[in-house]
């Protein structure tokens, strides 16, 4: 009997490969630096994908497919840690495997067996094979340089593929072992994939940036390189050379191809802060003394400080790029030796600080005028220029600590501190400004105080979802409560009709009234085949004559049960059936006799089935369609296609707008449950009103959720920059 080869241990493989002691020493250095870069995007990724769930279980109509999706997130919420620990483990056997050879990983295959493969298998292999393709063409030059420079520390050919460490195949292989003892669907398991492929995967180009300088600066291939770096632009090179002081060697060509790596959003930006700039701004002068980093960081430090300790809230207004740049170069100033040159900042710094700025007009802008969050924005401005100044990966990186922190902020200001949406929620508005008050303080952007707030605001989520359930539970009640009595009311006109032979005085106003409703209550709760609504309706053709009488007493029992089943009390019960079925001369006992009239009195008196006789319970108002223009009944035809928690813009005649979810609607009466997120009702508008709204531009699906507030105003600024460029040109050319 043959044993199958397994695979060697490290130890076997650290005999047989000899890496020399250097070598050992620089794999796990690298191996520390890219564990130590998988834990946020980890813990981002987990946070996406039970997010996505989320919004899938809000937009899905059966209760089952709902169920799957809490079902998955309950397990991966259990599994998160192992599902992390996984992932590092597998990397970390990766990196010990390296300079392994093909064939010490291929096992001698003796037979040959064939099977049929698993779609669902077949299926993630897939996901998996396109996710790492991407990444490897995303990240070719630096995937190239980090290929060859492992390769000198394990004396092998180029590594590439299945070979690098870290690279894309590995961390989609890392991805399937971590995955796989969790409980998911198929379908869930694919958005886990994708979920640690937007976040982790397509992020890793930082990672491979790092190692790749971690191993520059350690003399491995320090100074191999396959192309240029990128270019610097010449309109920003321009303003460097001029603001640069005569004799300052510190911005070389080749110095600034360096310090441009990494930054090809800021460098885009300044291109069109340069093209903006050519026709309005003077260079800075020759005699300036241009600030340092020190010298900015420390007047930065001071204003931030001035500004958590005698700064109140009402004083917190978003500033604008020039008042940021007055204030910052008052405070250089104030330090400066007696008779030295005024401080000037540099064109990277001034750009860094009309960005910044521009970035936060852009945010101000969709929240309200008067409310906690413009406060708590502008008590945020310092501590993140501050930290754009310190580090530029802050213009590129999503996953920078400052960028995600100021995104969770303003996502959380206006979803949850918008005045119009009714009181903010006090616990919130506590811990918004408790970080406002320790970013103040701090020198560096703290992880912990995003999770802080996305503790919070998961919350205040849970407890809207709760709301926004209530809320949907409820119209859906009422609109099977119409559905019903719209039918009741259609059998009971059948069988009125408007003839001679028509009932009069109070028999008409019991079945009109009461008795329908008996007989909606029936449909709710056995439909239109259940016994008691087939017993009910014929109860209501002997009341009108179409059937005869057999047993008068129990036709009168039958009417008070059905009276009582609309909460009339018993006694009333009889006494109505009594005065409706009993002729005048017929004993009574006991009972108290009414007369017609009082029967009539007191069916006209009682509420209606599903209203409440409450004061101030105003009954829910019946739904009356809109006329449709040919435009509206196109929109109004394409709503059978509409999901549940499809989100809508809403334009108003002042010019303000609002967004609000569609939670639930009625295909059957029209009806709509439109919600904020807090889950509050509002908007009580019917399908045909939506589609009208929609037709003359006052309504719209909004679709811009889907991206974070961040990379909104980031497009906006670039647009606006874009914008005053092309203007700048037409006026040039006009010139």
């Amino acid at each position: 009997m043959s044993a199958e080869p397994q695979a060697p241990s490290y130890r076997q493989r650290a005999t047989r490969v000899a890496l020399s002691a250097r070598a050992e020493h620089e794999v796990g250095e690298g191996l520390s630096l890219c564990l130590h870069w998988l834990q946020m995007p980890l813990r981002e990724s987990l946070r996406d994908f039970d997010q996505r769930l989320f919004s899938r279980a809000e937009s899905i109509r059966d209760h089952l497919d709902q169920q799957a999706c809490f079902d998955s997130r309950a397990a991966i919420q259990r599994e998160a840690s192992g599902f992390q620990e996984r992932f590092a483990a597998h990397v970390m056997q990766c990196f010990r495997s390296l300079g392994d050879t093909p064939e010490e990983h291929t096992a001698p295959t003796e037979h040959l067996a064939l099977s049929l493969v698993d779609p669902v298998e077949q299926e993630q292999g897939d996901a998996l094979a396109s996710i790492a393709a991407r990444g490897e063409a995303r990240n070719a030059s630096t995937l190239f340089e980090l290929g060859y420079r492992m390769a000198v520390l394990a004396g092998t050919p180029p590594l590439e593929g299945d070979a690098l460490p870290v690279g894309p195949r590995a961390l989609a292989a890392a991805l399937r072992v971590a995955a796989a003892p969790i409980e998911l669907s198929a379908a869930h398991r694919i958005l886990l994939f994708q979920a640690v492929d937007s976040r982790l995967i397509t992020a890793a180009d930082s990672l491979y940036g790092a190692l790749n300088e971690h191993y520059k600066t350690r003399g491995i291939l320090a100074g191999f390189r396959i192309f240029p770096h990128a270019r610097v632009a010449s309109t920003s090179r321009t303003r460097v050379t001029e603001a640069t002081p005569p004799g300052d060697n510190a911005h070389t060509p080749l110095a600034d191809a360096v310090t441009s790596q990494n930054i090809g959003v800021l460098e885009s930006l300044r291109d069109l802060l340069a093209q903006r700039a050519q026709h309005g701004h003077a260079p800075v002068a020759t005699q300036a003394r241009l600030a340092t980093d020190d010298e900015l960081q420390t007047a930065l430090s001071a204003l931030q400080g001035h500004l958590t300790d005698v700064a109140d809230k009402a004083s917190r207004e978003i500033r604008s790029a020039q008042r940021l740049r007055d204030e910052l170069l008052a405070q250089l100033d104030s330090v400066r030796p007696a008779g030295s040159a005024p401080a000037e900042l540099t064109p990277e710094h001034g750009d860094t600080v009309e960005l910044t700025a521009m970035l936060f007009e852009n945010l101000a802008r969709e929240l309200q005028t008067h409310g906690a969050g413009r406060s708590v924005l502008g008590g945020l401005q310092w501590p993140i220029l501050r930290a754009a100044v310190n580090d530029r990966g802050f213009f590129d990186q999503r996953e920078h600590p400052a960028r995600q922190l100021l995104d969770t902020v303003a996502e959380a200001a206006h979803d949850w501190l918008d005045p119009a949406d009714g009181e903010a929620d006090r616990g919130l508005v506590d811990r918004l400004e408790r970080l406002v008050l320790d970013a103040g303080q701090g020198q560096v952007i703290d992880p912990a105080w995003r999770a802080d707030i996305e503790q919070q605001v998961a919350q205040l989520k849970r407890k809207a979802h709760v709301a926004e359930r209530r809320q949907i539970e409820t119209m859906e009640g009422r609109d099977r409560l119409d559905r019903a009595r719209r039918r009741a009311g259609e059998l009971m006109r059948e069988r009125l009709g408007f003839g001679p032979a028509a009932p009069r005085g109070v028999l008409r106003i019991l079945l009109e009234r009461t008795w329908s409703d008996v007989l909606a209550l029936h449909i709710l709760r056995g439909g239109e085949t259940g016994e008691a609504f087939v017993a009910c309706l014929d109860v209501t053709d002997q009341l009108l004559g179409r059937h005869p009488v057999v047993d008068a007493e129990r036709l009168r029992a039958d009417v008070e049960a059905g009276l009582e089943h609309l909460g009339m009390h018993r006694d009333e019960a009889s006494q109505v059936a009594r005065g409706l079925l009993e002729t005048p001369d017929a004993p009574t006992g006991n009972a108290e006799r009414l007369t017609p009239t009082d029967v009539a009195m007191r069916l006209k008196q009682r509420p209606r089935l599903g209203e409440s006789s409450a004061p101030g319970h105003e009954p829910a108002p019946e739904v009356r369609p809109t006329p449709l223009d040919p435009r509206s009944k196109r929109i109004y035809d394409g709503f059978a296609d509409l999901r549940f928690g499809t989100w809508f813009e809403f334009h108003y005649a002042d010019g303000t707008s609002t967004h609000r979810k569609l939670a639930w609607f009625s295909p059957a009466t029209g009806r709509c449950l439109f919600v904020n997120a807090r889950g509050v009702r509002c908007d009580d508008i019917d399908l045909t009103r939506l589609a009208r709204l929609v037709a003359s531009g006052e309504a719209k699906e909004w679709t811009d959720r889907r991206a974070s507030f961040i990379d909104r105003a980031w497009a906006a600024v670039a647009r606006n920059l874009r914008r005053a460029g092309l203007h700048t040109d037409s006026m040039a050319d006009s010139a």
